[in-house]
């Protein structure tokens, strides 16, 4: 009866952590979001530890050498999916984080963006640009980049 009920306990556990994990595992970041650039930016890919560098303002230049403008997408919803998918942190964490650049004297934190919309303007205007919006907030000014993990 105990052995029963200890294979029975355990099925369950294993059924509900790959229940859990499962969906999280095989999700992709372009679910909720997707990291756009300026359509003249040569990018494709990007693999998730140079998007949070990037984030973080710890690398500030392409390849090419040109400067990298970060944008910050305050869209709630997307901007907690993107630091939790990208940075590994809460959306309160990167807040904080942000903050801490301007105090400590790091340079300027991101623009930060309230919309999609205004997102997508700034970055197809500026070459430089990348940020994240909604899927189908995407025009021909902006081009797609996945994230490889």
């Amino acid at each position: 009866m105990m052995l029963t009920l200890k294979k029975r306990t355990g099925g369950l556990i294993l059924a509900l952590w790959l229940f859990a994990v499962g969906p999280a595992a095989g999700a992709t970041a372009q679910d909720d979001f997707v990291l756009v650039v300026n359509s003249e930016n040569d990018l494709t890919t990007i693999n998730r530890k140079d998007a949070e560098l990037i984030f973080l303002k710890k690398q500030r230049s392409w390849p090419d050498g040109k400067n990298i403008s970060v944008v910050i997408n305050e869209n709630p919803r997307i901007y907690d999916s993107f630091s939790h998918t990208v940075l590994r942190r809460s959306s309160q964490q990167f807040l904080v984080f942000r903050k801490q650049m301007l105090f400590r004297g790091q340079g300027m934190p991101p623009l930060t963006l309230k919309t999609d919309q205004d997102v997508v303007a700034f970055v197809g205007e500026h070459i430089g640009s990348i940020s994240y919006v909604s899927p189908d907030a995407v025009t021909l000014a902006v081009k797609v980049v996945s994230i490889l993990q």
